[in-house]
């Protein structure tokens, strides 16, 4: 069995990235939405939308820089960790976030599906590219199936 190198270190760094990724998406997703008009209701819309992207692409970079279920474990945890920094950041600013059971679960859904969905694009499409490569190696070096010697 071959081991990728620095596979760890990848897995923690996508820790970090998706850990970090969900409290930006929150506050850089309201920032991004409301500049240059102010907070209203207008921007709380647009920040519905701008912050599912940016867990997307938070999704996307963790997807090619881990890979397989421990991957995809490392960050489901990530996530669960930057939504505790949620609240420990609104704790910190003085307006606690009010916590209850299903609160948590839409939050879960809410954060967990766009990066479950960008880590999934970027899997299947490395899965692609190896497949390619693969093909492309095996036709070069006159691979395939073997050959039978009943013929």
């Amino acid at each position: 069995m071959t081991t990728n190198r620095y596979s760890v270190l990848r897995d923690w760094i996508a820790l970090v990235i998706i850990a970090v990724s969900v409290p930006l998406a929150v506050l850089g997703g309201t920032n991004i939405a409301c500049v240059g008009q102010g907070f209203s209701s207008e921007c709380a819309l647009s920040a519905v939308v701008i912050s599912p992207i940016l867990l997307v692409i938070a999704g996307v970079v963790a997807g090619l820089i881990t890979r397989g279920w421990t991957g995809l474990f490392v960050v489901g945890v990530g996530q669960v960790a930057g939504q505790v920094a949620i609240v420990a950041l609104a704790y910190a600013a003085g307006r606690p976030v009010p916590i209850d059971w299903f609160s948590a679960v839409v939050a879960t859904v809410w954060f967990g599906a766009p990066i479950a969905m960008g880590y999934g694009l970027a899997r299947a499409a490395v899965w692609v590219v190896d497949r390619r490569k693969a093909r492309a190696g095996s036709a070069a070096t006159g691979g395939g199936a073997p050959k039978s010697d009943a013929a």
